[in-house]
């Protein structure tokens, strides 16, 4: 149900992310983990023990959230101090992506009884703010099903990212490892994707209606092509609605334009993809993969990702003694809360600030009259406080755009 121009490049659908039995032996999963991360960044897991049950009470919670009156989600709206909640205006060039969206992440306090710390309480603050969750009569059992659903996914999550470890010769208890397994600042987005509907694209000021001023006729994305942040990315997504797309760059050189290969979820299944911060652990052998997801005109789509990330204080390097490596590391050392912090910054504010791998890259020149990342962060990590909520004000100097 796409325009001619979006599915160009589309390659053939016998050439798919790998699917990954989760109950093989441990042996086998650790091969075949770390061919899918070195080669797409993508794979599909099957048996992968998340009971088919609480997938289905998550699903209808999700329904729930999003079927709620529109003013009593923008009652739980995420602002500048606050990256958790309701949100449905998302930008990406000036152009609203096509979704609405709320995130819940794990509480400052690591409590998710309300009842022992409000949500709202300063003891659950931290970097990304606190959780804003609708009250049980205005969305009866989501809580429950939420904080159930998420407590899945750190499983999960946990097993797949030590045999991604061991892929790499690293032991569980590697200190990124230790550090995901006690301090991770995992969230876990539920998106809800409307049926497009060309006559009420959102708009903004000097904007064509279906373009960014350029006359583009495609349809806005679901959401633009990007990278995740973190170190893992596991996905509940529709079976039934083919939006998901992962880049595939001829010969892996992403100076080229890229073919886009539909993601076709397996009955009863979730997908993984790996992140910057495995990328960086790695020294560049996993790879984090470009994706989007396409808007569609014939049926709504749900989709929830659950996103794996280090301790706001973890200092993410490459392994030592990898075999690949050159002399030295590719990448300098990345601070997570720092990393987070920026994006933060771009995805919410008007800062104009985007951090990308590349900028940890240690043959990388910086521009003239630029502040070096590494002395940013370094600046940074002086003044942070992670058990508060991010302030634009406070660290604007440190994130300013030179």
């Amino acid at each position: 149900s796409q325009s001619s121009k979006m599915d160009e490049g589309d390659v053939a659908f016998d050439v798919m992310p790998p699917v990954v039995d989760m109950s093989l032996p441990e042996s086998e999963l650790v091969a075949i983990i770390a061919s899918a991360c070195s080669s797409w960044g993508f794979f599909q897991l099957v048996n992968h023990g998340i009971d088919p049950s609480d997938v289905a009470a998550f699903r209808r919670a999700m329904e729930r959230f999003f079927g709620m009156p529109r003013p009593v989600k923008l009652g739980l709206k995420r602002d500048e101090r606050n990256a958790r909640g309701y949100f449905d205006d998302e930008l990406t060039k000036r152009r609203r992506d096509w979704k609405e969206g709320w995130d819940v992440g794990v509480p400052g306090s690591r409590d998710w009884d309300d009842a022992v710390v409000p949500d709202d309480g300063e003891g659950n603050d931290c970097l990304d703010g606190h959780n804003r969750f609708p009250t049980e009569m205005e969305c009866p059992k989501f809580r429950e099903a939420v904080v159930r659903y998420f407590g899945l996914c750190e499983v999960l999550a946990d097993r797949i990212a030590i045999l991604m470890g061991r892929g790499l010769g690293a032991e569980p208890d590697a200190e990124l490892l230790e550090d995901l397994r006690q301090r991770h600042t995992s969230y876990l987005r539920m998106n809800y994707y409307p049926v497009y509907d060309p006559s009420a694209s959102p708009r903004l000021e000097g904007e064509d209606l279906n373009g960014v001023g350029s006359g583009d006729p495609d349809p806005p994305l679901g959401i633009s092509p990007h990278r995740d942040a973190g170190f893992l990315t596991v996905l509940l997504q529709d079976e039934d609605c083919h939006s998901l797309q992962v880049a595939r760059f001829p010969n892996g050189d992403e100076s080229l334009p890229p073919s886009w290969v539909t993601v076709r979820p397996v009955l009863g299944s979730l997908t993984a993809n790996t992140g910057d911060m495995a990328m960086i652990w790695s020294d560049g052998k996993y790879h984090a993969p470009l994706h989007r997801v396409l808007t569609n005109k014939d049926r709504v789509r749900y989709s929830a990702p659950f996103f794996y990330n280090p301790g706001y204080g973890a200092k993410v390097s490459p392994l030592p003694n990898l075999p690949w490596s050159r002399s030295e590391p590719m990448y300098d050392p990345c601070s997570w809360g720092y990393f987070r912090a920026v994006r933060f910054a771009g995805d919410l504010t008007d800062l104009g600030v985007e951090i990308q791998t590349s900028d940890f890259e240690r043959q990388r020149e910086a521009k003239e009259g630029e502040l070096d990342n590494l002395k940013r962060q370094e600046l940074f990590l002086k003044e942070a406080n992670f058990t508060e909520r991010f302030s634009v004000e406070k660290y604007r100097p440190l994130l300013q755009v030179s």
